[in-house]
């Protein structure tokens, strides 16, 4: 199973979408599957990390198959949609959408990069900004 590093910019959930390019088509392979969460950051405090470990069965995992993204804890999905990326964007972007696929109230908007079994990716709120940088603070 592959490693997920979770600076969250606040509480919420991931999706994207492929672009149209080739960078984008690329990561959008490299992202199918699914994802452990190894380390979260949520408001500016750490929730997991390496020393703060879930136990297996209650640890949350990320699944994107084709454009479509879940969160499993346990055997239930607790959350599922629709997500974008556009890896051309320098940080990369993504766009994680509710079951209707519109970006609306509810989409997060967020960067991302990939490096190796390493996923890291941070969001903003729903309807706020894409955050710039992989951090997040007390208030975010």
């Amino acid at each position: 199973m592959k490693k997920m590093l979770v600076p969250f910019v606040a509480l919420g959930l991931l999706a994207a979408c492929a672009g149209s390019n080739s960078e984008s088509e690329n990561d959008q392979a490299r992202l199918q599957g699914t994802w452990r969460t190894v380390h979260l950051v949520s408001n500016g405090h750490t929730q997991i990390s390496e020393t703060n470990r879930v136990p297996d069965g209650a640890a949350s995992k990320l699944v994107y198959e084709g454009d479509r993204w879940k969160v499993v804890v346990g055997e239930e999905t607790v959350a599922s949609g629709i997500f974008r990326i556009d890896a051309a964007r320098t940080p990369k972007e993504i766009d994680i959408l509710d079951e209707s696929g519109a970006r609306n109230e509810a989409a997060m908007l967020g960067i991302y990069k990939l490096d190796g079994d390493n996923y890291t990716f941070s969001l903003g709120q729903p309807g706020k900004p894409r955050p710039t940088e992989f951090a997040t603070t007390e208030g975010d």
